[in-house]
Order: structure tokens, then sequence, then C-alpha cells
């Protein structure tokens, strides 16, 4: 049998900050999670800046924070801002490999995201916890169509995780 991730379902993706124990490192998806599909490079850049905020409020070390989509964001870590080396376009996810420094929070790392099929199994292949949230935004049908078979095959991958704090 394979090793099934914890499973935490939350209502939208700043609700990690309030789960106990706290994780240790956040790798959180962009489109769909923090920000509609296809955004702009300055909405990007705000709901970013918007959840480093929540963590800064809630004690969480932004640097342990890093931020990942399949798409092509280019322009917006070509800006040089503060957070653009914490976000990673194109991450082929779930093939992406985090950066070096969250292999140290591996039993306490939590991947939130939309989608089963790429940021839970991303989740799954590093033995980080996997934060679902439903999307609050419209979707194309290929990202329905993954949450449907992602849905599907769950039970072989995740366990519900205990959430009573």
């Amino acid at each position: 049998m394979l090793r099934r991730a914890p499973l935490l379902l939350l209502e939208k993706p700043e609700d990690a900050f309030e789960l106990q124990p706290v994780p240790a490192a956040l790798i959180v998806d962009l489109e769909g999670t923090l920000v509609p599909f296809s955004p702009s490079p300055l909405l990007v850049i705000e709901a970013v800046g918007e959840f480093d905020e929540v963590a800064r409020r809630n004690g969480f070390d932004v640097r342990r924070i890093q931020y990942i989509t399949n798409a092509d964001l280019k322009e917006v870590t070509a800006k040089g801002t503060r957070i653009s080396a914490r976000i990673h376009s194109n991450a082929h996810k779930p093939f992406f490999m985090p950066p070096r420094q969250f292999g140290h929070h591996r039993r306490g790392g939590l991947i939130v995201g939309d989608q089963y099929l790429t940021d839970g199994l991303l989740a799954w292949r590093f033995g980080f916890s996997f934060g679902l949230v439903r999307s609050r935004w419209p979707q194309p049908v290929w990202p329905r169509l993954q949450l449907s078979v992602g849905r599907a095959l769950s039970a072989a991958f995740f366990r519900p995780a205990d959430q009573s704090g």
C-alpha cells in the first residue's frame, strides 16, 4: 500500500495559519487558489503581498512561503520584487522540485492548492500535507476535469488529517 499524505480541507488558503501545529513551511498554489486563472502580473503581486501580510500578522516567517504555478508568469518574476524569488512559474507540478531548504521541513510542510493531481500529488511526492482549497473563481474546462479525476483517485494518495487542533 502506498504511503498516503494527510489531506486537510481548508475553507480558504489563510486557514493554513490556524492549523495546529502551524506548518513549518508552505508552498501555495497561485492560479485557482490565490488568484483566478490567467491573472495579470499586478494581481499576482497584490495577492502574494496580501497573503504574506496575513502570514506576518500570524507570526509566520514569509521566507518559509513559496508560491507555485504551472502558468508562465515570467512578467512577475522578471520584475525583481522582493517576492519574485519566491514565485515559481512554469513549475511543472507535480514534478516541481521544492527549494532545498524545504527538505528540512518535510514533516511539517504543507502545500495549499485547489487540485489533487498537481498540488496534491506534489505534496504526496515530498511527504508534505496537502491543504485542499475549493477555488472561488470559475475554472476553465481542463482544471474542472482534473479536479473530477483527482477526486476519484484521491483515496489512493491521501488520508483525512486530524484537524481538531
